[in-house]
């Protein structure tokens, strides 16, 4: 069903899945598709499960295929309320950071759903027959959070809450390797072995 939804958008934007740059773009709508689904399945799980209904309750969200290169430092002055929200500062082209996040109840149930938003978005440039290129996900992030009255703060510190994407090697994903100043023939563990050597001093 993804699929099939991702492939008409891409059909409807004049997007061939021939053209490398184009297929890459498919490609990469659809994993926001799939991660999507993930989220909202995994956290009503939770919900049904754990019933963590409390308005004090804390959600924090992070991406799976992340390493993250220091511990995370969650302050009490934070005091987060219901429809708050708190997101890294770095990587968000022109929109919001999606690999980590805090959050009270309500904003959590809001991010927990982006993919729905993600569809309303989608939907609505169909049926206004609009052409431009497709939004990346951090500004369909921005729209749906925004839209649902949250709010979204970003982390005053620019290298706060530091997730580095893997790939299926293992391997850093070159983007992170600039953007964090990182050696580019260090390696997962070598990284790993790095910082746990750093945290114990």
């Amino acid at each position: 069903m993804c699929t099939q939804f991702v492939n008409k958008a891409a059909v409807d934007d004049g997007l061939s899945s021939q053209d490398t740059h184009n297929r890459q773009s498919i490609e990469a709508l659809k994993n926001i598709f799939r991660q999507g689904h993930s989220l909202k399945g995994a956290f009503f799980y939770g919900q049904k499960h754990y019933n963590n209904s409390n308005d004090d309750t804390l959600y924090i969200f992070a991406r799976s295929e992340t390493f993250l290169m220091s511990p995370v430092d969650i302050p009490c002055s934070f005091n987060l309320g219901n429809t708050d929200i708190i997101t890294p500062r770095w990587m968000s082209f022109g929109g919001y950071n999606d690999r980590f996040a805090i959050a009270g109840p309500e904003s959590a149930k809001v991010y927990a759903t982006k993919i729905e938003g993600y569809k309303q978005a989608i939907l609505a440039r169909r049926s206004n027959n609009q052409k431009k290129p497709l939004l990346n996900s951090e500004s369909l992030r921005r729209d749906w959070l925004l839209g649902n009255k949250l709010n979204v703060t970003e982390h005053e510190d620019d290298r706060a809450w530091a997730l580095l994407r893997l790939r299926a090697d293992r391997s850093i994903a070159p983007l992170d390797v600039r953007e964090f100043k990182i050696g580019s023939s260090t390696s997962l563990p070598q990284l790993a072995l790095q910082k746990g050597s750093e945290h114990k001093l």
